[in-house]
C-alpha cells in the first residue's frame, strides 16, 4: 500500500481531537446535541487551522445514525462511508477550479434531490472566494432558501473578497492560528504514536516555523523525519526548512551590535554558502529583532518561545533600545522590499548590514539614548544628594560616594561630576541655607551634535564635561543675544560687517546654539504647513515642506534642498518675505530660515563635528563657497515699486489676498 502523509493519517475524526479552534468546536457541540444545525456556514481562516475537517466532521455528526450527537461515533456505515468518500451525499467542490456561472447552476438544479443515504446533503465548498460575481449571484437565491435536507459549508481564507449579500446569508465562523503549545501537545501526541525520536527543542522550532498552521506543522515533522534515520534534532530541522538557527542569529546581532560589518558580512556569506536565500535571511533577522523588542518591552517568560531561554539573547535585549531595534528592523525592511525587483537579493542584503552598522545613520538615535541614560543618573544622583540634606553629621564627598548606590562602572563618571560642584556637598549639612543641587547640563553642544551625521568618539561620553559645566555656572548671554539683526557694542568691538544672503555666520549662530528638542518639535509638525496653508499661501508652503529641517536654535531654522537653484529662489527677498510671514503665524513665534543645499550642508555640518571634537568653543566655520549660490538684493520697502495705479487701486479697496496680477497683462 502507498505510504499516506502524516497530515492525512492523523486528519481529526471527532471535535475533541481538533487543536486550537475550542470556540467553534463548543459551538457545534451544542448545536448538533440539540438539532439546532443552520442551512449556511461561513467558515475563514488561515490555511491548515481545520476549516475543511471541521466540515467533514459536521457532515458525518448530522448523518449519523446516532444523531443526534455532540460527536459522529465513526463507526456506522455512513459514517465511515463519509470518511472514505464512498457517499455520494457529501459534495466537496474546489471553487478555484469550478468557479462558473455553470458549475453553481448545476448544484442549483441537484439541490432539490433528497440524500440517497443519510438525512442531508453536505455541499463544501473550498476556496469560495475565488467565485466569479455571477457565480455568486446565481448561488444567492440557493443559499437562502436551500430545501430542509441540504447544507452549505463554505470555506476560505480571505473572507474580505467574499460579497456582502453571501455574508450576510452564512453564519460566519472565524479559525484563528494555532497557538504554540497546542501544536506541540498534538505533534507529541503524533510523535507517540509513530514513536518519532525527535528532540524536545526541534519540536519547538517545528511548531515555530509553522505560523499557526497545524497541517504545515504535520507536514515539517513528516519531512524531517525522513531526512535523517536517526534522532531528529534541531539543525536538522533548520535544514529542511531553510532558516537559521538562533545560535547564528544571535552572533550576527552582536556583531551589528559592536559595529562590526566585517564580522557581520562574513556570518551571512557563510549562510548563504550553506544554500540559506537572502531574503529569508533578512525576514529571519527582521523576526529576530521582533522578537528581541516584544521580550524587552513585555519581559514575558513564555518558555515556549525557544530563543527567549538564551543567556546571550537575554543580555542583547539591555544594551539595545527600542529605538534602535526600530532602526534596524526598518532597515531589514526595505531591504526585503527591494528584494522584490532584483534578481540580486543579496546585494540589498549586505546594503543593509552596512546601514545598521553606520554610525552617521543612527548617530541621533546613539545620542538620545546616551542621553536618556545620562539624563537618568543625573536624576538619581540629585535625588539621592536632596536625601542626605536631614542628615545630622557633615558629609564629606567620600562619605555622599559611599552612601550612594551606584553600580561599579559608574561610579567613576558620577564621581567626577561630584567634584564639578565641590561646594554643594559643603553646605548639605547646613539646613538653615536651603542651598539646592542644580546639576545642569549643557544643552548647547549636545544639541548640536544630535543634528550632526558624523561618528560618535568611542569610549568618550560628548555630553557632559567638566567645560560644560563651568560654561552653564557663567550664564553666557550669547542665547539672549539678536544674532541675525542686532550688532554688538561699540566699545566691545568694532561693526560687523552686514550678513549677505549665505553668510557662514547664519550657520555658525544655529549650530553653536542648536537646540534639539525644538528641532523635533518643528520636524513632527513640518508637513501640516501646507495642511493649514490658505489657499493663496499654498504654493509658498508647498515650498518650504519641499526641504528637510536639519537645525534650529529656536529663532532661525536651516532648511536642506536638493539643488542650489531651489536654494536661490528660497532666498529670493520677495519670496523669503512671503515664508517668514507663513513660518511665523504657524509656530506662533519670530523666526527666520537660510536655505542651503544638500552638499553644502553635508560639508558644514561635517566641518563643525571635526572642530568641536578638537575641543574648540564658539566654533567659526569657513565661508560658503558654491559657483551656483547667488547673492540676493536686500528690500527696499521706501522706494516706490513699479506697480500699475489700477492694481494698487484695487488692492486699496478688495485686499492683497484677494488679488493677483497675471505677467503679460
Amino acid at each position: 500500500m502507498a505510504y499516506k502523509a502524516l497530515y492525512r493519517t492523523y486528519r481529526p475524526a471527532t471535535f475533541d481531537e481538533i487543536a486550537g479552534q475550542e470556540h467553534i468546536t463548543k459551538t457545534f457541540r451544542n448545536a448538533l446535541k440539540n438539532n439546532k444545525i443552520a442551512h449556511a456556514y461561513l467558515f475563514s481562516g488561515p490555511r491548515g487551522t481545520g476549516k475543511t475537517t471541521i466540515a467533514k466532521i459536521i457532515a458525518k455528526a448530522v448523518n449519523c445514525e446516532h444523531a443526534p450527537v455532540e460527536n459522529p461515533c465513526n463507526e456506522c456505515d455512513i459514517c465511515r462511508g463519509i470518511e472514505n468518500n464512498s457517499i455520494s451525499d457529501v459534495i466537496e467542490i474546489d471553487a478555484a477550479s469550478n468557479n462558473g456561472v455553470d458549475e453553481i447552476r448545476e448544484i442549483r438544479d441537484k439541490v432539490k434531490y433528497l440524500p440517497g443515504v443519510g438525512k442531508y446533503k453536505v455541499y463544501i465548498i473550498d476556496e469560495v472566494h475565488m467565485l466569479s460575481i455571477g457565480a455568486f449571484n446565481a448561488l444567492l437565491k440557493t443559499l437562502e432558501e436551500p430545501p430542509k435536507h441540504v447544507i452549505f459549508i463554505l470555506a476560505t481564507t480571505e473572507p474580505h473578497k467574499i460579497p456582502a449579500t453571501i455574508h450576510s446569508r452564512c453564519q460566519r465562523f472565524d479559525f484563528r492560528g494555532i497557538s504554540i503549545p497546542e501544536m506541540i501537545e498534538r505533534l507529541n501526541t503524533i510523535i507517540k504514536e509513530e514513536n518519532i525520536a525527535i528532540e524536545s527543542e526541534a519540536v519547538k522550532v517545528i511548531a515555530e516555523s509553522a505560523e499557526g498552521g497545524m497541517r504545515d506543522a504535520i507536514s515539517l515533522l513528516d519531512q524531517v523525519v525522513s531526512y535523517t534515520d536517526k534522532e531528529v534534532i534541531v539543525n536538522d530541522v533548520h535544514a529542511i526548512k531553510g532558516t537559521v538557527s538562533n545560535k547564528r542569529l544571535l552572533n550576527i546581532a552582536k556583531a551589528i551590535y559592536k559595529n562590526n560589518s566585517i564580522e557581520a558580512i562574513k556570518l551571512l556569506d557563510d549562510l548563504v554558502l550553506m544554500g540559506k536565500e537572502a531574503p529569508r535571511l533578512v525576514g529571519n533577522l527582521i523576526k529576530f529583532y521582533r522578537d528581541l523588542l516584544i521580550f524587552k518591552n513585555i519581559n514575558t517568560e513564555d518558555v515556549d518561545q525557544l530563543i527567549y531561554s538564551e543567556p546571550e539573547f537575554i543580555e542583547l535585549s539591555k544594551k539595545l533600545s527600542n529605538n534602535l531595534i526600530f532602526f534596524y528592523i526598518d532597515a531589514l525592511n526595505k531591504a526585503q522590499n527591494d528584494m522584490k525587483w532584483t534578481t540580486n537579493s543579496k546585494l540589498y542584503m549586505e546594503l543593509a548590514l552596512i546601514k545598521m552598522v553606520d554610525k552617521v545613520e543612527k548617530q541621533e538615535i546613539i545620542i538620545a539614548d546616551e542621553f536618556k541614560q545620562l539624563k537618568d543618573e543625573i536624576k538619581t544622583l540629585q535625588t539621592k544628594v536632596e536625601n542626605l540634606k536631614s542628615a545630622p553629621a557633615p558629609i564629606n564627598k567620600e562619605t555622599v560616594i559611599e552612601k550612594i548606590l551606584i553600580e561599579p562602572q559608574k561610579e567613576k563618571e558620577i564621581k567626577k561630576i561630584i567634584e564639578e560642584i565641590p561646594t554643594i556637598v559643603e553646605e548639605i549639612p547646613q539646613p538653615k541655607e536651603e542651598t539646592p543641587l542644580i546639576v545642569e547640563k549643557k544643552p548647547e553642544k549636545m544639541e548640536t551634535l544630535a543634528d550632526m551625521q558624523d561618528e560618535l568618539i568611542e569610549d568618550e561620553n560628548p555630553l557632559y564635561t567638566k567645560d560644560d559645566i563651568d560654561e552653564s555656572q557663567e550664564e553666557p548671554e550669547l542665547e539672549e543675544a539678536n544674532l541675525f539683526n542686532t550688532a554688538p557694542k561699540e566699545s566691545e568691538k568694532p561693526a560687523v560687517e552686514p550678513y549677505k544672503t549665505f553668510d557662514i555666520r547664519y550657520v555658525e549662530d544655529v549650530l553653536n546654539n542648536a537646540n534639539r528638542e525644538v528641532k523635533i518639535a518643528m520636524n513632527m509638525k513640518w508637513f501640516d504647513i501646507e495642511r493649514n496653508a490658505l489657499h493663496s499661501d499654498l504654493s509658498y508652503a508647498r515650498m518650504i515642506t519641499e526641504g528637510r529641517l536639519v537645525a534650529t536654535n529656536n529663532k532661525m531654522v536651516i532648511i536642506e534642498y536638493v539643488s542650489p537653484s531651489i536654494c536661490n529662489r528660497m532666498m529670493k527677498p520677495e519670496i523669503k518675505e512671503q515664508i517668514v510671514k507663513i513660518l511665523c503665524a504657524f509656530y506662533n513665534k519670530e523666526i527666520d530660515y537660510l536655505a542651503l543645499p544638500k552638499q553644502v550642508w553635508e560639508e558644514k555640518s561635517q566641518e563643525f563635528i571635526q572642530k568641536w571634537k578638537q575641543g574648540q568653543k564658539n566654533i567659526n566655520l569657513s565661508p560658503i563657497n558654491h559657483p551656483d549660490l547667488k547673492e540676493m538684493p536686500h528690500i527696499n520697502h521706501n522706494i516706490d515699486d513699479m506697480t500699475p495705479d489700477s492694481v494698487k487701486e484695487a488692492i486699496n479697496m478688495f485686499g492683497s489676498d484677494f488679488v493677483s496680477v497675471k505677467k503679460g497683462d
